[in-house]
């Protein structure tokens, strides 16, 4: 997928000699790996992957660049390679991007870290630790130790559905995180030295988890703008718009777990490339990020509904060509289909169907209706006036805020981008609001690339600085919260 944000070498490859320049770089990876950090040791399920001798690995690598060099001798790999990295640097995308990625991640690490020493925990303590260390601990907050458990030993459920359990998580991340930590150094298992304690062994493992978490979200997270910007640009044919909306996901003030072992770097990475090759028919490459979004959170299949309605108005666009409608609406499925994958999964498993969702019951995320959810807000409202309710849910009142906020701009987004992108804030937003009411939706808000496009274009330049510096400094706020054990969902 990152191959495709980059721009062609001159020389076009056949689709063999691609696939063999894919093979030389993973076999270099896995032989710098071998080298630094020991190797590539992992399990899936019951597959076991092994890469740990440089010898070996340098030999594969040396086989296949002999090979390509034989084969195919129009373009080396290091040309092509050389191709890559040049465009890399020069790309624009990317340089509008990485600055606030820098900017916006290192601070909120910084400023968590400092709050966790000045302002400590709430009483009682954390709920959990993986280190001593408060900074090897710092990341394993909240979600992201379901997320480790997933990634460090898989799935487990003990059949009952009122009780929390790691089956209400998808897999893609926690996939990702472990073979990340596995390409780090991360050991499975029983310590190989005899003098190293079992209780070290397995903390060395977990804080390896969490930096490989972190570090998958980041990665992602700057891809991710990287294709807003180039989405933001080919929907506003400005360029200024689009790096004032990479500026306002950055500092969105949910935006904080985009630093954090959570799923919204992935899936806004997904979502993004989904719907930039989607718009640009590149079929293949917006299938995989559209099933990878799929299997990455469980909102991630309704990404299926715009593609549908862009698929839609290609085939009008095309005088209704049976061959567009072919190739488009099965790509929009591939969402869905990744969602139907892991439902059919665990079904194997546990044999339950759609078990996932049944477990999001044991976090609040039941079926409820708007009308009790504003009976309730109101009834509160009476009892406590209204300065009391500001004080006591405050935190809700930001969800309810960055709810609004999309709700708002629904219109707008359909009139100005088409109406694809405003069903599919209505499709996002609607459903955790009427089975969860405002809880949590800060974050499923902010992953929503379609309000930062319009707002990228809507907002004056000379306004945009005072949002910027306003939103970014209540993400700090809300990110020394997350990370000192305090509730901001």
């Amino acid at each position: 997928m990152i191959e495709s944000l980059l721009p062609l070498p001159p020389v076009a490859r056949p689709a063999w000699v691609r696939v063999l320049d894919v093979a030389i770089t993973i076999s270099l990876v896995l032989l710098i790996a071998a080298v630094v950090t020991g190797g590539l040791r992992v399990r899936f399920d019951d597959v076991r992957v092994t890469a740990e001798s440089p010898w070996r690995l340098g030999l594969v690598a040396g086989a296949l660049l002999a090979a390509r060099t034989f084969a195919w001798r129009r373009q080396s790999w290091w040309e092509v390679s050389a191709a890559r990295i040049r465009a890399i640097v020069t790309d624009r995308g990317l340089r509008r991007s990485l600055a606030w990625v820098l900017t916006a991640r290192l601070v909120v690490l910084y400023a968590s870290y400092v709050g966790v020493i000045v302002i400590g925990y709430p009483e009682g303590g954390p709920p959990f630790r993986t280190s001593a260390n408060e900074f090897h601990n710092l990341l394993g907050r909240w979600d992201a130790g379901w997320y480790v458990t997933i990634a460090e030993s898989g799935y487990n459920y003990w059949g009952n559905q009122h009780t929390q359990t790691n089956v209400a998580f998808f897999p893609a991340y926690p996939f990702a995180v472990r073979t990340t930590a596995a390409l780090l150094g991360a050991r499975w298992g029983s310590p190989e030295d005899p003098a190293d304690s079992f209780q070290a062994f397995t903390e060395r493992r977990h804080v390896r988890l969490l930096q490989s978490g972190w570090l998958v979200s980041v990665v992602a997270f700057t891809w991710a703008l990287v294709y807003l910007f180039r989405l933001a640009r080919d929907l506003t044919d400005s360029e200024e718009a689009a790096t004032a909306a990479v500026a306002l996901a950055a500092t969105y003030p949910f935006a904080f777990f985009y630093g954090a072992v959570y799923t919204e770097g992935l899936f806004l990475l997904c979502a993004t490339a989904a719907a930039y090759h989607f718009q640009r028919r590149q079929w293949a490459w917006a299938a995989v990020a559209g099933l990878i979004a799929g299997l990455t959170r469980p909102n991630g299949c309704l990404l299926s509904v715009p593609l549908g309605i862009l698929a839609l108005d290609a085939w009008r666009r095309d005088d209704y060509r049976w061959q567009t409608l072919a190739a488009a609406l099965p790509t929009a499925a591939c969402a869905g289909l990744g969602m139907l994958a892991f439902t059919w999964w665990l079904h194997l498993q546990t044999g339950e169907w759609f078990l996932w969702m049944k477990a999001h019951g044991a976090w609040g995320r039941q079926f409820s209706g708007v009308h009790v959810l504003a009976l309730q807000r109101w009834r509160e409202l009476q009892g406590l006036g209204l300065y009391g309710y500001t004080v006591v849910n405050a935190i809700e009142i930001l969800n309810m805020a960055a709810t609004f906020l999309v709700l708002g701009v629904c219109w707008p987004v359909g009139r100005r981008m088409g109406w694809a992108w405003s069903a599919f804030l209505l499709v996002t937003v609607l459903p955790p609001l009427f089975m969860g009411g405002f809880l949590s939706m800060g974050r499923v808000t902010s992953t929503l690339f379609p309000v930062f496009i319009y707002l990228g274009w809507r907002v004056r330049a000379t306004a945009l600085p005072q949002v910027l510096v306003a939103a970014f400094g209540l993400q700090v706020a809300l990110a020394v919260m997350h990370f000192t054990w305090r509730q901001v969902f």
